[in-house]
């Protein structure tokens, strides 16, 4: 497909206008129209401005430029090469035009002289020497009949030579202009890529946590991040916000795996793959590697993504835990007896009896 097929293609599934395009690469409308349609005489003052153009109207829809260079290059300088042809061609008719007068000037004084030698034959002999005179004159009109083409293909060679100068030095102007534009294109490129990258998510491995990652550099615009997992085998996968389930856990997933996860400040996912199989995880474009350290097959392997501080569990929960544990025994290593309480006797145990009371039980 043609490059300006496929820049009228990107930019229509992109559901852009040309004046859209127009606003954003401050490109005049008509040359948009222009490039696209393959129109390249509105061009033809300057046909260096047209990989200028290109260049910035790939940029501005997302077309790689580097796939499409050589053809425009190629594209426009046959351009050229067809409209020089077309002028040469030109001249060279003049050329001809202005020889085809000279024949028949030529032709028409030679009837002349036929007709003038006819005359002389018939008039009387008397008219020799005059005769003999108007033969010079006719040879000397020949003569400068060809000395006039003569100087004509000469001027025109010199008109030629002059048009090749000036073209190649228009040419020399166009490159170093082009170079300039490209220059400001590439500064432009590398600034609005330096820009997305700025604003692109940061994932970093939390060293001390197996499996871990915290999620930085999200922009205040972002509300959510898309998770992605490629799943080999049919699995059942498990994500929680904050401990709190947030998928269908009782699917069995296939194919790719896909989730927006809702963000909100200092948060936790957790994502539990019940049957792993050197899935593929991403997270907005992010890949994710999973350790496989610790980690016995058969086992659901988990990820954890942690959004600022992340999800701190309340202390309630914490003491609700331990106590419904099977480890929540509540120790008293103190003696007491309620009955020498109620009589007001000392109950404190020497050493050895203690331990004789520790043997009694």
């Amino acid at each position: 497909m043609a490059y300006y097929h496929i820049l009228k293609e990107r930019r229509t599934n992109l559901k852009l206008s040309i004046q859209d395009v127009s606003n954003q690469t401050r490109l005049a409308p008509q040359y948009i129209q222009a490039i696209e349609e393959h129109n390249l005489d509105v061009f033809s003052d300057d046909l260096s401005f047209v990989r200028y153009f290109v260049h910035a109207y790939s940029d501005a829809i997302g077309v790689n430029w580097q796939a499409i260079s050589d053809e425009v290059d190629v594209d426009v300088n046959e351009f050229a090469h067809q409209r020089d042809m077309a002028l040469t061609m030109a001249q060279r008719r003049m050329v001809e035009q202005m020889a085809s007068v000279q024949k028949t000037k030529k032709t028409t004084k030679k009837k002349k002289k036929a007709s003038l030698g006819w005359f002389q034959k018939h008039v009387s002999r008397t008219s020799s020497s005059l005769n003999a005179n108007q033969t010079k004159i006719i040879k000397m009109l020949v003569l400068i009949g060809i000395i006039g083409l003569g100087v004509l293909s000469l001027i025109n060679v010199g008109l030629r030579s002059i048009s090749n100068q000036k073209l190649a030095t228009q040419q020399e102007l166009r490159e170093e202009q082009l170079s300039k534009k490209e220059q400001e294109t590439n500064k432009l490129a590398n600034q609005r890529k330096k820009a997305k990258e700025a604003q692109a998510l940061v994932v970093d491995k939390i060293s001390d946590e197996t499996n871990a990652y915290q999620l930085s550099n999200i922009q205040s615009d972002v509300k959510t991040l898309d998770l992605s997992i490629t799943l080999p085998t049919k699995t059942k996968i498990t994500l929680k916000k904050n401990d709190e389930t947030i998928n269908d856990t009782s699917k069995v997933y296939t194919g790719t795996f896909n989730q927006s996860l809702e963000l909100s400040d200092d948060c936790t996912f957790e994502i539990s793959i019940e049957t792993y199989s050197d899935n593929s995880i991403s997270i907005d474009g992010k890949e994710i590697s999973f350790d496989k350290e610790g980690w016995k097959q058969g086992e659901p392997a988990v990820i954890t993504l942690q959004i600022g501080k992340g999800y701190q569990k309340p202390v309630e929960e914490y003491e609700t835990e331990y106590e419904d544990s099977d480890y929540g025994y509540d120790y008293d290593y103190g003696y007491t007896d309620e009955n020498l309480y109620a009589q007001g006797e000392d109950v404190t145990y020497g050493q050895d009896e203690y331990t004789e009371q520790t043997n009694n039980y």
